[in-house]
């Protein structure tokens, strides 16, 4: 499978290369199609209005983004991998991640919680945050890895799957950029597998200025084209797993940005 990508190219210093466009060769075999934090409960009743904006815009992505990507990724028989936050028991409030998440107004202990863990190992509760749009929520074929800090790698067990099922490449979508699906796949260039991001499928943490514009979410997308790997759209992977379905091939191209 070909899937047309972009990478940016920031030398020399006074006069970047900037953008440049190419083909990433992807075994289906050895491909897999992961979601970090993909879940999207709605906000609260009287939630502020920088909260309804911030679900508005990640409910889109997931219905006109990922959803259609997921779709595809499924057709063409690639393996599908959530990476999710949990409530592990592990006194994760005397961790000095629990502490800082606390700061921002974030307790993992409960809005983590699930409804069908196993008690002896996680916090049970009802599901606050772990809330799946239906176009994508976890299938029972699909593997699923519970994580409790950013990373998806540390402690937990993505990296023994990944090695069971001998993947190399990984397309990637989830929430967010700056955060948990960035470090995960900051760890997964470190392990020396090939990450191609969906920049139409996440999205960062974007001040209240920068709502319109998705300054920050851009110079993320950015900050992973220079220094993990390149970026497609969910429209060019579609495109390349109907080619690879069809028995089809994409070209091999090298454009200018």
């Amino acid at each position: 499978m070909r899937v047309p990508v972009r990478y940016y190219m920031p030398y020399p210093p006074e006069s970047p290369l900037g953008h440049r466009r190419g083909v990433v060769k992807a075994d289906p075999a050895r491909t897999a199609f992961i979601l970090v934090d993909a879940y999207l409960p709605p906000p609260p009743m009287g939630a502020d209005t920088l909260s309804r904006a911030d679900y508005q815009a990640k409910n889109d992505i997931a219905r006109e983004s990922i959803a259609p990507a997921l779709a595809a990724a499924r057709n063409a028989g690639l393996h599908i991998i959530y990476v999710a936050n949990s409530a592990p028991l592990i006194a994760a409030e005397r961790s000095a991640f629990g502490r800082h998440l606390r700061t921002s107004g974030s307790d993992p202990l409960t809005e983590f919680t699930e409804e069908t863990v196993d008690p002896l190992e996680y916090r049970r509760g009802p599901a606050q945050s772990l809330v799946y749009p239906e176009l994508i929520a976890p299938q029972a074929s699909d593997y699923y890895i519970r994580k409790h800090v950013y990373s998806g790698f540390y402690a937990t067990r993505l990296d023994t799957l990944l090695r069971n099922l001998r993947i190399d490449t990984l397309i990637a979508v989830g929430f967010r950029l700056d955060a948990c699906l960035g470090l995960t796949l900051m760890d997964a260039h470190y392990r020396n597998i090939q990450v191609i991001l969906l920049r139409d499928c996440t999205i960062a943490c974007d001040t209240p200025e920068e709502q319109v514009s998705r300054a920050f979410t851009k110079r993320m997308v950015l900050w992973h084209e220079v220094l993990i790997g390149p970026t497609s759209t969910s429209a060019q992977f579609v495109a390349a797993c109907d080619r690879y379905r069809d028995g089809l091939e994409a070209p091999e191209t090298d454009q200018g940005s």
